[in-house]
């Protein structure tokens, strides 16, 4: 995968080029044996600025030629922060240590890493049919002369584009992925998991029901069944009928009557109702978002799910009915038709008026839900935005900014990255609630894949790092209509 196309030289690369690797070199022999050589590519860079650091003792080369590359990059609205990040990183590496390139500089990382900026090439065995005008067949000319030249170390490219490995392999060099925040292939295979179903035995029931009232119904001792936080089960007896639903809550299992599941009047909707009687992952997906003691919850679903539309409207109902919130931030990563970016700044008009657009789906979701009868806003959604209650944010621009007292939807979170999601998360107050959603198969940021997008990173580690306050749910069926549903199954899946 490659983070965008890259430009060719402005100056014309020939055969006989002198090189300034020279200085580099013995310094990287003179390393301990066991310490590897990594030449990053620029891609890994931009995908994670501080990718330097993940390499512990072994030795990072940077091309210098792909600083100008990040530098092209400081005002993409995608990525341009990660480029802004990856400078400062860098310069903060140098300026800590005497760089030189005779001895590179320490990488105060912990493991006393090695960092050295690597320059010139070597193409006395480089094919002749692989153009040097192209930066990358320009690395891979530096990479083979690198690695002929420090013996026995191994040398690995460290690159997004799978076709520079390809290459890579086919010279006989080791490449490799940026593994490190991918999430396996184990872990994507169970996102879209329905809802477990756990059985209870006679004196389970019997303890589950035992109180009085409705909100006293909770089971203890239920270690056996091994649930996460906030985790919802579908509950059967030993005749595998039906009991309900069932939510932990710390230490309890928690009984949820179905049919008594709301958020802003509305209950979970079932469009086939020849094939589904109930839509239980709807309903656990609206215990949670109108549980305060619920601060992060991630939605994962394909498009006609519902998940928009059960996040607004626990936003709507937490603000304006329960006065749970100050405000409601609607946020979603853009992503421009150009793969070199179109920086939001250069559209006319006035932040919101850029945003409308791009926030289309929170806005449908505003119209109908604010003119419902359990709303019933007289002066409807844009007055609310007008006074600020409700608002748009341009997730470029949320360094800095104070979500305490909100709760922000974040939309399509699998088209930005774990940096732009941790910088988000950073952002919150004590007072906070954020829902996260997205759907891993739509995917439209060039430099992000299945494996490496901010919506698959948090619902794994939701999972490996459970916490009362993060909740996660897959929503399974089509809700939205029949011809979606078509679409869905018929075309979209087949291709």
């Amino acid at each position: 995968m490659r983070t965008a196309d890259k430009p060719k030289s402005r100056r014309k690369i020939t055969r006989n080029h002198v090189n300034l690797m020279e200085a580099v070199l013995p310094a990287i022999t003179a390393q301990e044996q066991q310490r590897k050589v990594y030449v990053l590519d620029t891609n890994v860079m931009l995908h994670d600025p501080s990718s330097m650091f993940r390499f512990q003792e072994h030795i990072v080369v940077i091309p210098l030629y792909g600083l100008d590359e990040i530098d092209r990059k400081k005002s993409d609205p995608i990525i341009g922060f990660n480029a802004r990040e990856v400078s400062r990183k860098l310069e903060q590496i140098i300026s800590s240590g005497a760089y030189s390139p005779a001895t590179g500089t320490r990488i105060r990382n912990g493991f006393d890493g090695l960092l050295f900026i690597l320059a010139g090439h070597e193409d006395a065995n480089f094919p002749p049919e692989l153009e040097l005008e192209y930066f990358d067949n320009y690395l891979l000319a530096s990479v083979m002369r690198l690695k002929r030249e420090v013996g026995d170390r191994p040398v690995i490219l460290v690159t997004k584009d799978r076709n520079l490995r390809i290459k890579c392999h086919a010279l006989g060099m080791k490449a490799e992925d940026y593994l490190h925040d991918r999430v396996t292939e184990e872990s994507l295979t169970g996102i879209s998991d329905p809802l477990r179903e756990i059985v209870l035995k006679p004196d389970e029931v019997s303890a589950l029901f035992a109180g009085r009232r409705p909100s006293d119904w909770t089971l203890g001792g239920i270690s056996r069944f091994r649930l996460r936080y906030n985790e919802g089960v579908i509950l059967r007896d030993e005749s595998a009928n039906l009991v309900g639903l069932g939510i932990r809550e710390g230490d309890l299992l928690r009984y949820l009557a179905y049919d008594r599941v709301r958020t802003l009047g509305v209950g979970p909707k079932v469009l086939d109702k020849q094939n589904h009687s109930h839509n239980f992952e709807q309903a656990i997906c609206m215990v949670q978002a109108m549980n305060d003691d619920v601060k992060i919850q991630v939605i994962v679903g394909k498009a006609g799910t519902g998940k928009t539309h059960i996040a607004m409207a626990a936003a709507l109902e937490h603000v304006f009915l329960r006065r749970k919130y100050d405000s409601v931030k609607l946020i979603k990563p853009i992503v421009t038709k150009s793969r070199l970016g179109e920086d939001i700044g250069f559209l006319p008009g006035s932040l919101k008026r850029k945003l409308l657009p791009r926030m289309r789906p929170f806005i449908e979701k505003l119209q109908k839900l604010t003119g419902s009868e359990i709303l019933n806003m007289e002066q409807g959604y844009q007055r609310m935005m007008e006074e600020g209650i409700i608002e748009m944010m341009n997730l470029a621009d949320i360094r800095g900014s104070d979500l305490s007292g909100s709760v922000i939807l974040f939309d399509e979170a699998q088209n930005a990255n774990p940096f732009q999601l941790r910088t988000l998360g950073t952002r919150l107050g004590e007072d906070s609630k954020m829902m996260v959603m997205g759907d891993p198969s739509q995917i439209d940021n060039i430099y992000l894949d299945k494996y490496s997008n901010a919506l698959v990173n948090l619902y794994q580690h939701a999972r490996r790092s459970p916490e009362p306050f993060i909740a996660t749910i897959s929503l399974l069926q089509m809700v939205r209509s029949y011809t979606s549903r078509w679409f869905e199954e018929k075309i979209v899946s087949k291709n």
